[in-house]
C-alpha cells in the first residue's frame, strides 16, 4: 500500500515532491477502485482526515455515494443507499459554484444532513471533479474523530489536483464501459451480439444442469426480408428489423434473452422451462408476434421462421447446439416459413 504525506512538518517543496511522486503512481493504476482507494489514502494524510467519499451522478439531476475510505459510520447511514438531488447540502453547493468548500462545524451548517450528523460527521471538505463538459461529480474529504484544521492553500492546489485526477479517471472508467458494451451489442438494435450470446448461452447451459430444468436454443429468420431491403430500401429494412427485434424482446419472459446474430438473423435463449409442450408454446406466440407487430403499411409482408433445440435433451455443447437450431430453422422455412419447429433428435 502507497504511503504519502507521512513526514511530519514536511516543507512546502517536500510536500510537492511527495504529491508528484504520489500522482505519478496513481497514473499507473488502471482498476478504479484500487485508483480511488489509493487517492483517497493520500488526500486523508495531506489533510489529517478520517476518510473520503466520492459521489457521483446517477441519472440527470441526482447524485449517489459510489465509493468510501475509511468511512464506515457514514457508509452505514441511510441516505447514501439511495440517490439524491445534485442541488442538496454541502456537495451541491460545491458543484453549482464549481468552487471546494470546507465545513468546520457540519452538524451546525446550514447544508447539515441528519443522517450524517448522527453518523458522526464533524467537518468535511468538498471538492468538485472536473469532466470534458462539466462536473462528473465530488470528493467528500471528512472527519469522524480528529479536530479538522482549515486547510492551507498549498494542501487544497494539491487536493484539487487529485480531485482533477479522479474525474479523468471517472470518465476513463465510462468511456471503458460504453466500449465494453459496445463490443457485445448490436448498434441497430441494441440487443446482445454473438459474442454475448455465447456468454450467455454458456451460463444457461450450467443453470439448467444446476437447476435440473430445460433450456431451449431456437434461432428465427426472417421470412419475405430480402424483398424489403430490395425493393424498399435499408432503411425501410432497418425499421423491420427493429419492429421485429421488439416484438420478440416484448414477448419472451425476464429471465430468457433474445440476440441478433447479424443480417434477419436472431436467436433465443429460453431458461427454466418444464416440458418441450410449454417451449412449443412460447415458439408459437413468437412467431405470431413477429407477424402482428413487425410489418407496416405497404404490401411487403414478412413473417419468421424459428427452429429450436432443447437442452439437455439435446446433450452436448453451446456451437452444436447452436448449428442445431439453425438446421431446425432452415426445415420450418422450407416448409412455408411462419412456423416453429423443434428439433427432433435421431432425424
Amino acid at each position: 500500500m502507497m504511503r504519502f504525506f507521512d513526514e511530519a512538518g514536511a516543507s512546502k517543496p517536500q510536500r510537492w515532491q511527495q504529491a508528484v511522486q504520489a500522482t505519478t503512481s496513481l497514473l499507473q493504476i488502471f482498476s478504479f477502485p484500487d485508483f480511488f482507494n489509493s487517492t483517497a489514502e493520500s488526500l486523508a494524510k495531506l489533510l489529517d482526515a478520517d476518510g473520503v467519499a466520492l459521489i457521483v451522478y446517477d441519472s440527470p439531476g441526482r447524485l449517489r455515494y459510489k465509493l468510501f475510505y475509511g468511512l464506515e459510520t457514514l457508509n452505514q447511514a441511510p441516505v447514501v443507499k439511495f440517490s439524491f438531488p445534485a442541488e442538496q447540502g454541502t456537495v451541491g453547493r460545491v458543484l453549482s459554484s464549481g468552487q471546494p468548500l470546507f465545513t468546520p462545524n457540519y452538524p451546525h451548517s446550514e447544508d447539515a444532513m441528519p443522517e450524517f450528523v448522527a453518523a458522526g460527521l464533524r467537518a468535511n471538505l468538498v471538492l468538485p471533479l472536473p469532466g470534458p463538459a462539466g462536473f462528473v461529480g465530488a470528493i467528500a474529504i471528512s472527519w469522524l474523530h480528529r479536530v479538522p484544521a482549515p486547510p492551507s492553500l498549498a494542501n487544497l492546489t494539491i487536493a484539487g489536483m487529485f480531485a482533477a485526477l479522479t474525474g479523468s479517471a471517472i470518465y476513463r472508467e465510462e468511456l471503458e464501459k460504453q466500449l465494453e458494451e459496445h463490443s457485445l451489442t448490436d448498434p441497430l438494435t441494441g440487443l446482445p451480439n454473438r459474442r454475448m450470446l455465447m456468454l450467455q448461452l454458456d451460463n444457461a447451459l450450467k443453470r439448467a444442469c444446476r437447476n435440473q430444468s430445460l433450456m431451449a436454443l431456437a434461432v428465427l429468420d426472417l421470412d419475405g426480408f430480402k424483398a424489403v431491403n430490395d425493393e424498399l430500401g435499408h432503411a425501410a429494412g432497418d425499421q423491420r428489423l427493429l419492429k421485429a427485434a421488439n416484438a420478440i424482446h416484448a414477448t419472451i419472459r425476464n429471465v430468457d434473452m433474445v440476440a441478433r446474430l447479424g443480417g434477419d438473423e436472431f436467436v433465443i435463449i429460453l431458461e427454466d422451462l418444464r416440458s418441450p409442450h410449454e417451449v412449443e408454446t412460447i415458439l408459437n406466440r413468437i412467431v405470431c408476434a413477429v407477424a402482428e407487430h413487425a410489418n407496416g403499411e405497404d404490401t411487403h409482408k414478412i413473417s419468421a421462421s424459428l427452429g429450436a433445440t432443447i437442452y439437455p435433451l439435446d446433450f452436448t455443447g453451446p456451437e452444436t447446439l447452436l448449428k442445431h437450431a439453425d438446421a431446425a430453422m432452415y426445415l420450418a422455412k422450407n416448409n412455408g416459413g411462419n412456423q416453429a419447429m423443434i428439433l427432433q433428435l435421431g432425424n
